[in-house]
């Protein structure tokens, strides 16, 4: 993979870097906060292995967010060290952050794909209806295209400055380039 140099044409990756992070952790606090302020019967849940009286019995002990708060929460700790990592230069602080980015960006694709599709092949009661659901499963399938595509450029963004920090270290303090230091 090529490295990226700079971050939307203006910034580094550097900045780049930091930037996003300080984005993750904006929007996970903001996710909670949406997550436990919206009322409960407005999330839907499944499980696709048990039933749905199980379903709701998760969803009465609100199960759904308290998983996702915490998974949240990760997200917002994984940043916090991305932060420190960009600060202190330190390429295996980076580590966590690149490895959850790709796996978060792979879980994406088959979450857009999964309910695109659920849209796609659900049974309608009318004409009507099933014109809606096309459309629906269109809109996620492109704006979901879309979210990922941007997502995976911000990972190249981390990821490609986590190449640059541990390609200096390995170099060693005193043999980078003069104009490094």
């Amino acid at each position: 993979m090529k490295r990226l140099q700079k971050c939307c044409c203006c910034a580094s990756t550097r900045t780049g870097t930091l930037i996003i992070a300080v984005l993750g952790i904006v929007l996970s606090v903001l996710n909670i906060i949406i997550v436990w302020c919206v009322e409960r019967h407005r999330i839907s849940f499944k499980t696709f292995i048990f039933g749905e009286d199980f379903d709701r019995k998760l969803l009465a002990l609100d199960i759904p967010r308290i998983i996702l708060t915490v998974n949240l929460c990760f997200t917002i700790l994984i940043c916090i060290l991305l932060i420190v990592a960009v600060q202190k230069r330190r390429s295996w602080l980076m580590l966590p952050w690149v490895v959850l980015g790709i796996v978060l960006a792979i879980g994406l694709l088959i979450s857009v794909l999964h309910t695109s599709i659920s849209y796609f092949i659900q049974e309608a009661k009318d004409e009507e209806e099933r014109l809606n659901f096309n459309i629906l499963a269109s809109a996620i399938l492109i704006l979901g295209i879309l979210y990922i595509c941007v997502y995976v450029y911000l990972w190249a963004v981390v990821f490609s400055h986590y190449l640059d920090v541990r390609d200096e270290e390995e170099r060693g303090r005193y043999r980078k380039a003069p104009y490094r230091r």
